[in-house]
């Protein structure tokens, strides 16, 4: 499947980072910091998604061991509780796959340098592969799985022969912080090892900052806990099946994600906070609203019943006669 059309903005983009900084490692940190501020509308959404999941477990949960019987009611009793609660049941996993696109033309990219960065044609190539391969001490196959990362390493240790065959060709140093870019991180006590494991270090720290505000909601933590083994243990296993490269991304995605997840965790738990007070301000109302609607029918019920009782119509007044006193007889007192 060609995927030259998704790969093509991230290799102009990432190889605009590394002419500006000169330095692959660096590039690709920024690289990784720019997509998350360009994917940050998309991440939000999908965080807000996730946490209103996470909040409404123990409706869920109730209603599960209400219904356990009746599985067609518990359908119709969850979909309306995801519509009050204004929750989609697919909203929070669907902006959360986005980035995966993004990783698939990352390592693209990286996979193969001399096609994206440099931006040559397979015949330009092969003449390269060619000329790298007789210079004394080079071996292409070294690392069969990224060829074209090897070529592109050896053609920046000895640039200088190379740029005088080809001139123009852009010098890509894969060296950072003194660790070749290009090579696969081993098991051993070696510099590399220490890639693989601050990606799976990080990807545990990334899973116990959402536990830790997946608990403040009361969400269920049994998949939590999970993930949070799960989560390190892919990353540490991918880190060893790659380049050293994409380690170094997978580091700095979860760094700038675990600040991204604080902030957006934090202000997502305010407006939640905010929301549940003004529905039960609203509820609150609504009760003393039917609290003084009681209140009227039964003064008018006890008012019929007055009424009733005194022949006359609600609301009308009764006015009663009273009797005249007696008065003395005048002529009796005069006699």
């Amino acid at each position: 499947m060609n995927l030259n059309f998704l790969i093509a903005p991230f290799a102009w983009l990432l190889k605009q980072l590394y002419l500006f900084t000169g330095n692959y490692g660096v590039a690709i940190i920024l690289f990784a910091l720019l997509t998350k501020i360009v994917l940050l509308y998309f991440s939000a959404r999908g965080k807000r998604g996730m946490m209103q999941t996470q909040r409404i477990q123990p409706k869920q949960q109730a209603l599960a061991k209400k219904y356990e019987k009746d599985k067609a009611k518990y359908q119709q009793e969850m979909q309306k509780l995801y519509q009050d609660e204004g929750v989609s049941m697919t909203g929070g996993c669907l902006w959360t796959l986005l980035p995966f696109p993004l990783l698939i033309a990352l390592y693209g990219i990286v996979r193969q340098p001399l096609t994206h960065m440099l931006g040559l044609a397979q015949d330009k190539i092969d003449e390269l592969v060619a000329f790298v391969g007789k210079i004394p001490g080079v071996d292409l196959a070294a690392n069969q799985n990224f060829y074209q990362m090897t070529v592109a390493d050896e053609i920046s240790k000895h640039y200088d022969e190379v740029s005088q065959a080809f001139p123009g060709i852009l010098n890509i140093n894969l060296n950072f912080l003194g660790l070749n870019m290009a090579e696969v991180p081993k098991l051993g006590f070696n510099w590399m090892m220490i890639i693989p494991i601050l990606s799976a270090g990080t990807a545990c720290l990334s899973m116990w900052m959402n536990m830790k505000f997946s608990k403040q909601m009361g969400a269920q933590q049994g998949q939590n806990k999970m993930m949070m083994f799960l989560s390190p243990l892919m990353s540490l296993w991918f880190a060893f099946m790659l380049p050293a490269l994409m380690g170094v991304y997978w580091i700095a995605q979860n760094v700038f994600g675990m600040v991204q997840d604080y902030f957006l965790s934090k202000h997502y738990l305010k407006v939640f906070a905010e929301e549940d007070a003004l529905k039960a301000e609203k509820e609150a109302r609504r009760k003393a609203a039917e609290e003084a609607m009681k209140e009227e029918q039964r003064q008018r019920r006890a008012e019929a019943i007055a009424a009733k009782k005194e022949k006359r119509k609600p609301g009308q007044t009764v006015y009663t006669m009273q009797k005249k006193p007696k008065m003395k007889d005048e002529s009796s007192s005069d006699s």
